[in-house]
């Protein structure tokens, strides 16, 4: 488990990078040297308040944003709302026309101060399931469980105009994989969107995450065009 000074900085660095900023502006900004911004960011030195507090506000987030420190060693409760049977870490696959490619993404869900509430953390299209931290997109939210559907709901931290949601089938409770629904506003081009996603409790092989899974059914586009709204199959 990593200290809380290591997950600082790369939250620093990670929210630094969203804002395209280079070491030299950052430290311009909070008028420190690169070399301790450097240090930060590495976890090689302890950040006083003051100073975390002059950091997010460079960065334009709430100084919870950069200590919202998890440890994977605490267990979900185990009753009947909480989400996927008590499943810490969920894999999302869609797939993505604009860029022509499958996107891979990471939801981790939290315990919060009450016992029947669940937190998430969502990185949005990652390189790999190692190394989801270098995501393109960052969101904080809240999951909401019940027998049969499961709710997330999304903040993108380095745009809180943005906002996104999604609707899972409880199907996971009985296999390891089922579908869901993201709707939100797409950045390119700025619209509202949905798209459906497929979900499961562990990496999937790349046979079974094929573009042709991924993408609307004859039937799906058959229930769109006699029903004018889009309805997932089954798994």
């Amino acid at each position: 488990m990593e200290s809380i000074s290591v997950y600082v900085g790369k939250k620093i660095k990670f929210y630094r990078k969203q804002m395209n900023l280079s070491i030299t502006q950052f430290s311009d900004l909070i008028s420190k040297s690169k070399s301790t911004i450097s240090k930060y960011e590495n976890g090689q030195i302890s950040i006083d308040l003051q100073t975390l507090y002059e950091i997010a506000q460079a960065l334009n987030i709430g100084i919870h944003q950069l200590i919202d420190y998890q440890t994977d060693t605490l267990p979900l409760p185990s009753n009947s709302n909480s989400p996927f049977g008590g499943q810490r870490h969920m894999h999302l696959y869609f797939y993505d026309g604009r860029k022509r490619r499958i996107v891979k993404s990471f939801l981790t869900i939290n315990p919060s101060s009450n016992a029947n509430d669940f937190c998430c953390s969502f990185y949005m299209d990652i390189p790999s399931f190692e190394n989801y931290e270098k995501c393109s997109f960052y969101y904080l939210g809240s999951v909401e469980s019940y027998d049969l559907v499961t709710y997330v709901n999304l903040v993108n931290q380095a745009n809180p105009i943005e906002k996104m949601s999604f609707c899972i089938l409880n199907s996971l409770y009985y296999q390891s994989i089922t579908w869901g629904l993201m709707f939100g506003i797409s950045y390119r081009p700025i619209a509202p969107f949905t798209l459906k996603f497929l979900m499961s409790s562990s990496p999937l092989k790349n046979e079974e995450i094929t573009m042709d899974r991924l993408t609307l059914t004859p039937d799906e586009i058959k229930t769109i065009k006699s029903l004018n709204m889009f309805i997932l199959d089954s798994i």
